[in-house]
């Protein structure tokens, strides 16, 4: 006499996890968040001699599972370099661009391009339009790795 879970429930449940966590719920101003990163939490990176390099896997600042800065904001026109350093690559952390569940999530025509070369270690974006691009780590993005840039 053991417990069965009923699987309609096990399927409600799920999809109410999956919702939750790839929602992209308003924010103060008005504005969608996505992938995290609520207005108070992106970094001015639009300054002519900016750094706007996001690290990951432990490069420039960042964890393992996490991109450095995950939230930024940029001008139109500028390039964004997503940077593993000297020892992880997009094999291993695959970028890909929108939020977890939700590939086309913010602005449309993100210029994020499916990243997974392992022998990449870097790839560089340029961001000709405003808008908001989420991005993420497809084999990590449930843990949290994920960002977005911002374009001003």
């Amino acid at each position: 006499m053991g417990i069965r879970a009923r699987p309609d429930l096990v399927r409600l449940a799920v999809v109410v996890s999956l919702a939750a966590a790839t929602s992209s719920c308003g924010t103060d101003d008005g504005g969608p968040s996505f992938n995290g990163c609520a207005p108070s939490q992106f970094i001015d990176r639009s300054a002519a001699s900016a750094s706007r390099t996001v690290g990951f896997g432990g490069a420039s600042g960042s964890t393992l599972f996490s991109y450095s800065p995950a939230c930024i904001t940029i001008a139109a026109g500028q390039s964004v370099t997503f940077s593993g350093g000297g020892s992880s690559g997009f094999g291993a952390h695959p970028l890909a661009p929108g939020a977890l569940g939700a590939p086309t999530a913010g602005s449309a025509g993100n210029p994020i391009q499916r990243t997974t070369d392992g022998n990449l270690r870097e790839a560089t974006v340029v961001f000709n339009v405003a808008g908001t691009f989420p991005y993420i780590c497809e084999t990590h993005a449930a843990a949290g790795m994920a960002g977005v840039v911002r374009v001003q």
